[in-house]
């Protein structure tokens, strides 16, 4: 008798909690990003070549509002002189790019014929959204 009632506690358990994440998943705004645009602000003579990937299985890809996936910049200084990158953010609304999540510090340094890794983490909306997501890195030669 203690063991029947023992299981149907834990029966009555999975139920539950089951049902709890159930209607959390169920409710929860979805983000549906349909790509990444890359947008690289510097003046005509800087040779700062910038190529950025999400770090997700395809570069359109849904995920929970209120959450964060992971971008990357791979980046190498072409130009003679030292090019910095000043920012990293995003004008997608409700998107944006903590700096505190960033795997370097801003400014970041590049000297010439230099390659550097940036990993970026992009905060994604409290809302559903549905569509692509802008990166902008904004560079100069001065730190």
């Amino acid at each position: 008798m203690k063991t029947a009632y023992s299981l149907a506690i834990v029966i009555i358990t999975l139920v539950v909690v089951g049902g709890v994440i159930y209607q959390n998943y169920m409710t929860t705004p979805m983000v549906n990003v349909d790509g990444v645009n890359l947008v690289v602000n510097e003046p005509s003579n800087y040779k700062l070549q910038i190529v950025g990937k999400v770090l997700q299985p395809s570069s359109t890809f849904t995920i929970k509002a209120s959450s964060f996936f992971e971008y990357e910049l791979n980046i190498t200084n072409h130009n003679t002189v030292t090019e910095y990158v000043r920012s990293v953010t995003s004008n997608t609304p409700g998107f944006s790019v903590p700096t505190t999540y960033l795997s370097e510090s801003l400014p970041l340094s590049m000297a010439p014929g230099e390659s550097k890794i940036l990993d970026v983490t992009v905060a994604t909306p409290t809302v559903s959204y549905s569509g692509p997501v802008n990166i902008i890195v904004n560079v100069t030669t001065t730190s």
